[in-house]
């Protein structure tokens, strides 16, 4: 990075180059003397739409040519969904969770209907989310889980085409681009866990460059970055990405972090669940307890059996 520009790789959906934008805003506010540039970039994750992501290599697919453009020198920062960033990244890059973390939360959308409770017997419901699905047809067994992917505005189209009752999205990535008003229903956690850094913006950058660091740490929310830490550190003990239904949810309060966390198997017939309470400080080592807790309890049979299917 020259001392005067910054470079920043992003993917080319609207709720991607609008979170980039934000950050450009953002790092204008504390540094006004920058020149900074946008270069929207198609992900692999883009291109194979109408492929479930758990057979194509899961949601790092999202993120391979931004890291590549970080690695090769042609961006200084990257800006990705924090929820789509897999808990391993290259070696010589780094992530930093940035601003404050928005709703978390999943969001039923439907026509029709207002809530899951009010879906008829038979509902079709979109989403591709192992996660999602899992714990929704554990919940209701009667609906009918069908895939959906692309961006939010191509599942809402695909929604109001008539091929979906309902279709479930990501809360913040609604309220983002101003489609509050598509939400029928914001599921509490309790029916639907969120996935490890939903809600949150994630900015990778080279790890030796210091000029980047320095830039980011003026915008960095420790609040946000104390919940993201023990989320990830759930998740990387398990190593699994999105052929497992896994979720983490962190919430920091009056410095006393809830750390909630769950393993289901992905039909839902079984699901583990656990939850930890500390000081924001050992975030990570509450993540690692509560996983090796699960893990005991049955987990890693869950694991074994999907990774042998």
């Amino acid at each position: 990075m020259s001392k005067k520009i910054l470079r920043i790789a992003t993917r080319k959906s609207p709720l991607a180059l609008l979170q980039s934008n934000l950050i450009k805003k953002i790092l204008l506010f504390f540094n006004p003397h920058l020149t900074i540039k946008l270069i929207p970039m198609l992900s692999s994750g883009d291109i194979f739409h109408n492929v479930s992501l758990s057979n194509i290599g899961g949601k790092g697919l999202f993120i391979k040519e931004l890291e590549q453009a970080l690695l090769n020198g042609i961006a200084d920062i990257a800006i990705h969904s924090m929820k789509d960033v897999p808990i391993n990244i290259h070696k010589e890059l780094c992530l930093l969770s940035v601003c404050k973390r928005g709703n978390p939360l999943d969001a039923l959308v439907s026509n029709i209907y207002q809530s899951i409770n009010t879906l008829p017997k038979g509902a079709k419901i979109g989403t591709s989310s192992l996660r999602r699905k899992s714990q929704l047809i554990r919940y209701r067994p009667d609906l009918i889980i069908n895939p959906l992917r692309g961006n939010i505005h191509t599942r809402l189209q695909k929604l109001d085409a008539g091929n979906y009752d309902a279709i479930i999205l990501s809360t913040e990535g609604l309220n983002r681009l101003g489609l509050q008003n598509r939400i029928s229903q914001i599921i509490p956690a309790e029916l639907s866990l969120p996935a490890c850094g939903q809600g949150a913006i994630g900015v990778e950058y080279r790890l030796q460059d210091n000029r980047v660091s320095l830039l980011l740490k003026k915008i960095n929310n420790k609040h946000t970055e104390f919940e993201i830490i023990a989320e990830r550190a759930f998740c990387n003990k398990f190593q699994a990405g999105c052929q497992v239904p896994i979720a983490s949810y962190a919430i920091l309060k009056k410095n006393k972090l809830w750390l909630r966390g769950l393993i289901a198997s992905p039909n839902g017939t079984i699901l583990l669940s656990g939850e930890r309470i500390g000081l924001p400080e050992i975030g990570k080592k509450m993540g690692e307890s509560l996983a090796t807790e699960l893990l005991n309890r049955g987990a890693l049979k869950i694991l074994n059996n999907i990774f042998t299917d």
